[in-house]
């Protein structure tokens, strides 16, 4: 758990968000994981909070009850915002994936107070701007995340940020937005100045290893991506090239990995905190 400090021109107070993504729920999750990730939200006095998705670990789960109760506290202490990610979608296991929308847990997310969905919409507040935006199934499963199926979805994107706005833009993936973004330059995406992504599990690297290489070397990295690439790119941490943090999972190896998911208790749950600051002219 550390906190990140971006700078900007625009005309903001000072403020914090707190970053989680990949909870992978499932109904037997551990509900001291959620009394830490609140815990830690509430010390570190978070301004508003965001979960870049894959909340669900398979999207036919339908016990909600424990997931209802943490975000509900979540959205009684600040402002929460939540897209889906890939596994808000789809139902199964590992290697064994089948598309499935789950209405309840849409229903769930849409009908908590302070709590914004955001699924191609904005949301304002104190001349911040959030948006998010979901991409499909076929995205993800089919074509495997290619920047060519990004590029063909993103044309039915209906992104509205404006400049005077400070803009944090949720995906849940980050494997294709700031190549995007280079190669669109005049796209309203563009606008975005703060990125926030989930999704990576920072690479298949153990924190304490993805910390210090994202800190000295500037790159973020990881030796394996979820679409079974080497080396990806945009895997851990904070992206230099344009603000943007990828977080590294509350849940590291999911409960749909079955044996593998004992492994899970290895790691930490920790929410990461970004400082976002007016800079002095």
């Amino acid at each position: 758990m550390h906190n990140e400090i971006f700078y900007t021109n625009k005309d903001i107070n000072d403020f914090k968000v707190a970053l989680i993504s990949d909870i992978h729920y499932y109904p037997e999750y551990n509900q001291n994981i959620f009394d830490k990730l609140i815990k830690q939200i509430k010390d570190n006095k978070a301004d508003y909070i965001v979960i870049a998705g894959d909340t669900l670990d398979s999207s036919d789960t339908y016990d909600l009850k424990k997931l209802e109760r943490f975000l509900k506290e979540l959205s009684s202490y600040a402002p929460t915002f939540i897209i889906k990610g890939n596994h808000d979608e789809k139902k199964g296991s590992m290697h064994n994936w089948t598309s499935n929308k789950n209405n309840e847990y849409i229903k769930l997310i849409s009908n908590i107070d302070n709590l914004h969905y955001l699924d191609d919409n904005t949301f304002t507040i104190n001349n911040i701007t959030f948006y998010g935006f979901n991409l499909s199934y076929d995205y993800y499963e089919i074509e495997n995340e290619t920047y060519e199926s990004f590029c063909k979805e993103m044309a039915n994107i209906n992104c509205r940020l404006s400049e005077t706005t400070y803009n944090i833009t949720l995906f849940h993936s980050p494997i294709n937005i700031y190549d995007f973004i280079k190669n669109n330059p005049k796209h309203n995406l563009s606008n975005s100045d703060l990125i926030l992504s989930g999704h990576m599990h920072n690479g298949c690297l153990p924190f304490f290893l993805s910390y210090p290489i994202n800190k000295i070397f500037k790159s973020s990295r990881g030796i394996l991506s979820p679409t079974r690439k080497f080396f990806p790119k945009y895997a851990q941490g904070r992206v230099y090239e344009k603000d943007g943090y990828i977080y590294e999972g509350v849940t590291k190896v999911s409960h749909s990995t079955k044996m593998l998911h004992s492994l899970d208790a290895l790691f930490q749950k920790n929410v990461e905190f970004l400082t976002i600051k007016k800079r002095n002219k």
